[in-house]
Formats: structure tokens, C-alpha cells, sequence
């Protein structure tokens, strides 16, 4: 531990019962209007390692709006946390204590979070919510294996929300949240995954929500849809080409994004503007084959970061 001792501060946070060792890097610090991005990542390999690698470079290039960028990183080998030790301006939480349920009890080393997934991602949202500044208006989940591939994404996004904070704790029912997918598997009405979400933290956070799954009704995150629509907000998701897999014939043949196997987001004017490769974690160790593999994922990010896309104003 002495890389994180000399590189980040030490602190113990409380989450579901249990005290989790964390160590915090605080490199980007921005006022309550900036967006806060949450990444949580689980590095096992140097497969694992280059997808979040590809996540970083291309929410730092396609995002031009103010943000702060926050890593969780859910108790990954230290031999792996080289990446994460060296990011600049980008926060990290290094969670030193296993993310494993209640009923599996403690885990004193790297567990495989492929058995608890969810939970693992659940508690690494909510150890960010801990950490990041109560008063921020807007918070933003990814997972790793996704990433933002067009310089409108965010401010797409953005503008889907139509909640007015009129004064301290008073709010105008509209639209708190948005996401690039919408889930039907578990819930008729549809639930936006946390892959890529934006939500009005301010509203989550005035309503009590949080990311803890209920299995097998409602994995990591799907209550947060769940409540805001209880307490009379609204949703938007964007069209996704795992749903609607004709829109791939709305991409621009030119796109990188045209013809590789991930779920692809779409704004209105037919822009891959998000993407989404699917079970990284897994595809990273090994033991997932379907849909496009890392290193296409891999090709087609890099072909996308050097894309002109002409100049974005947030």
C-alpha cells in the first residue's frame, strides 16, 4: 500500500453497515455546476487495464464540458492500479476493502466480483456519493466498458432534463433523468441502465436514492428509475441499437461505429454519440466470446479518438 499511502489520503467510509479502507486522490476540484462522472472499474489484467484506459481518453476528449472525472476502482490487485496512481485531473477512490455482500461475509483478499457483481458496482457508486461535493447538480454513471464517442453527448444528455430548481429544496416536476439505455428485461415500464446515465443528483439526493440492487427484480441502479418515476419525475433514453438493432442502418457508413457488435446510443440527428461493449469485465478475463471482443472494441475507440469532429462550445 505504500504507492497509495504517498499518491492519495487514507479514509474510512461507512457503506450498508460495513467500514470500507479508501484511499482518495483529489486531483480536480470544480464548482457545484460541473458534472461529476463515475467510473467504477475492477482491473484483473492488462486486458482489463486497456479498457478503462480507452474510457478515460475518450470522455476526456469528448467531453469539453466542465467536469470532474472520479475512478472507483473496487479493491483491483495493486499490481494493476499503475494506470490509476499516474492519471492526472482525473479522481480516484481506491477502495481497499472486497465489495461483497452481507451474506457472503468478509473477504480479505481480491474476491471474484464476477459472483457479485452488481453488489460490487452498487457499493463503489455509492462510496463516490460519499465523497463527491452534496451540492453537485448533476451526476453521471458509466461503466468501464463504455464511453462517450461525440463531443455532443453529454450536452445531448444534458438538455433532456427539464427540472427547474426554482430555490433551496423546491423543484418543478420534469424530466431528472437521462440515459442511453432503456431497460425492459426487469420492469415493463422500462429502467435506465447506469452504463450511462445522467440523473439530477440534486432531486436523487432530496428523494433518499440509491444504486443497491434488489435482485432479481432490480439490479444495480434500476431503482433510481424506479423512484424518481414513484415521486412523479420523468425519463428519457436515447434510441440503442440493442433494442432497435435497425438503426444501425441510420449510421453513417463512415462511422467506426457502423458495423462493430456493441449497443451504439443515437441523438436525434442519427449521431453514435455513446457506446457500450458489453460484459468488458468478463471479456477481459476470458470467459465471454459473444458480441465484439476487446480488441475490436479497442480498434474501433481509437479510430473514433482521432475523428474530427469539429468544434463543440458546452
Amino acid at each position: 500500500m505504500s504507492n497509495l499511502a504517498e499518491a492519495a489520503v487514507a479514509q474510512e467510509i461507512v457503506v450498508d453497515g460495513k467500514t470500507y479502507c479508501a484511499y482518495i486522490a483529489l486531483r480536480r476540484r470544480l464548482p457545484p455546476d460541473a458534472h461529476r462522472l463515475v467510473v467504477v472499474s475492477t482491473l484483473a489484467n492488462s486486458a482489463a487495464q486497456k479498457i478503462l484506459s480507452m474510457c478515460v481518453q475518450s470522455i476526456e476528449r469528448f467531453t469539453p464540458e466542465p467536469h470532474e472525472l472520479w475512478i472507483v476502482d473496487n479493491n483491483s490487485p495493486e499490481e494493476h492500479l499503475g494506470v490509476l496512481v499516474d492519471l492526472p485531473d482525473v479522481n480516484v477512490i481506491f477502495n481497499r476493502t472486497e465489495p461483497a455482500p452481507p451474506e457472503v461475509g468478509d473477504v480479505a483478499a481480491p474476491g471474484n466480483q464476477l459472483e457479485w457483481g452488481s453488489y460490487a458496482n452498487a457499493i463503489g457508486l455509492e462510496l463516490a456519493l460519499r465523497v463527491i461535493d452534496p451540492a453537485a447538480r448533476y451526476l453521471v454513471t458509466l461503466h468501464m466498458d463504455s464511453l462517450p464517442c461525440h463531443p455532443t453527448w453529454l450536452s445531448f444528455l444534458t438538455s433532456q432534463l427539464t427540472v427547474d430548481v426554482t430555490g433551496k429544496g423546491s423543484h418543478k416536476k420534469g424530466v431528472a433523468a437521462a440515459g442511453v439505455r432503456m431497460d425492459t428485461t426487469r420492469s415493463p415500464e422500462g429502467v435506465l441502465h447506469i452504463l450511462g446515465c445522467l440523473v439530477d443528483y440534486q432531486v436523487f439526493r432530496a428523494l433518499g436514492l440509491s444504486f443497491f440492487p434488489d435482485l432479481p427484480a432490480f439490479d444495480v441502479g434500476d431503482k433510481v428509475t424506479v423512484g424518481l418515476r414513484e415521486a412523479g419525475y420523468g425519463v428519457f433514453a436515447c434510441r440503442n441499437t440493442l433494442w432497435e438493432p435497425e438503426l444501425q442502418d441510420k449510421i453513417d457508413p463512415a462511422s467506426p461505429w457502423r458495423a462493430v457488435p456493441v449497443d451504439r446510443a443515437l441523438d436525434l440527428e442519427d449521431r453514435v454519440i455513446f457506446c457500450h461493449l458489453g460484459r468488458g469485465v468478463r471479456k477481459a478475463s476470458g470467459s465471454v466470446a459473444k458480441g465484439a471482443t476487446v480488441d475490436q472494441w479497442l480498434a474501433a475507440a481509437r479510430r473514433n479518438l482521432n475523428i474530427d469532429y469539429g468544434k463543440v462550445c458546452p
